[in-house]
């Protein structure tokens, strides 16, 4: 599939390998040099426990302890939310 070399050497990838490849608007991608030419790949988001810390401090605020379904809920909107977010 050729591809146009724009300036600031800007590189479009066409939807169709886009969506095969499930590449987002805003992620990152590497590019690695080979012997006979360069490789694009996603890089992948990684989440680790210091980008979830403070996750539940909005929902436990005034509450005593939280349950199981609401720690649950908790994690998955923030992890959803920060994987949405991601900076690198």
């Amino acid at each position: 599939m050729l591809a146009k070399v724009f300036n600031k050497g800007q590189v479009v990838i066409p939807a169709a390998l886009r969506k095969a490849f499930g590449i987002k608007i805003g992620e990152k991608v590497n590019l690695i040099v080979e012997k006979d030419g360069i490789k694009i790949t996603l890089v992948k988001k990684q989440v680790t426990a210091e980008k979830l810390a403070g996750v539940f401090h909005k929902y436990a605020k005034g509450k005593p302890s939280l349950t199981e379904e609401e720690i649950e809920k908790a994690t998955e909107k923030e992890f959803v939310k920060g994987f949405k977010n991601e900076e690198y």
